[in-house]
Parts: C-alpha cells; structure tokens; sequence
C-alpha cells in the first residue's frame, strides 16, 4: 500500500530544495557584498593616503609664484575636486555597507525558511516512519492470522 501522504512528503522536500537554493543564492549575495565593501574600503583607504600630498603638489605650483586670480581658481577647484571623491567614496563604503547589512538579513531570513521547511519535512518523515512500522505490524497481524485459519484443525465433538 503506498504512504497515503506521499504527495505532500513530495512538496515538503521540493520546498525544502527551494529553500536551500535561497539560501546557498543569499550566502553569495553576502560573500560578495562583502568583497564589494572590503574593496571600497581599501580604495578610500587608498584616497586618503594620497589626498594630502596631491593637494600639496597643487599648492606648491603657485606657492612662492606670481600667479593669476584664474590659477588659484583653478587650484581652489582642483581642491574641491579632491574633497569631493573623498565624499563620493565615503558615501560609497557606506551605501556598501548598508547593503551588506541588508544582504544579511535576507541571508537570516533564508536559513530561518530553510530550517522550518527541513522540520516540516522531518515531520512527514517521522509520520512515514510510523506508519510504515504500523503497516508492517497490521501485515504480520493478518499473515498471522490467515496463518491461523488455514493452520486449525477441526475440533472432533
């Protein structure tokens, strides 16, 4: 006699399949926000190495030098310039980690789905289980039985 739950032992592990795929895509979405931040860290670890000295190297072009208003100008904006990437890659470390953060928590969500669908899954396994022990004792029971009835011999009176 087939398990008269096999249909939804069937969805339970395909669920359960679904949600180890979730989880195995959210753990490489957080390994490679992970690199993506780490890479944006060491390039404005990079730019403030270097910030102080190219400001400098504008600074001594018209240090000690008879300039024009359009030179420091154009010096005051080469600053600016400077200044300005130091934000944009500030602001890009923590877009990177903001989404790290996220990625995270879609990765907690993930495993938390998969754990409950392998216990869900478990559980239809423990009741197949016990039905299938079930079914193997009733059989014996009727074996048995039949033994018995085929085995009697007739009572003399």
């Amino acid at each position: 006699m087939a398990y008269v739950l096999q249909s939804l032992l069937r969805i339970r592990a395909m669920r359960e399949d679904r949600a180890s795929g979730e989880l195995t895509a959210a753990r490489r979405a957080v390994a490679a926000a992970s690199e993506t931040l780490t890479a944006r860290r060491r390039t404005l670890a990079e730019y403030e190495k270097t910030k102080d000295e190219r400001r400098d190297r504008l600074y001594e072009n018209i240090i000690g030098k008879p300039v024009s208003r359009e030179q420091i100008d154009l010096v005051q904006e080469g600053i600016a310039k400077i200044d300005e990437e130091g934000i944009v890659k500030a602001e890009s470390v923590r877009r990177a980690e903001d989404d790290l953060k996220a990625k995270t928590r879609n990765e907690e969500n993930a495993r938390d789905n998969f754990n409950a669908a392998t216990k869900n899954r478990m559980k239809i396994d423990e009741h197949k289980a016990d039905w299938i022990k079930r079914e193997a004792e009733e059989q014996e029971q009727r074996a048995e039985s039949e033994l018995e009835d085929f085995t009697r011999r007739p009572q003399d009176d």
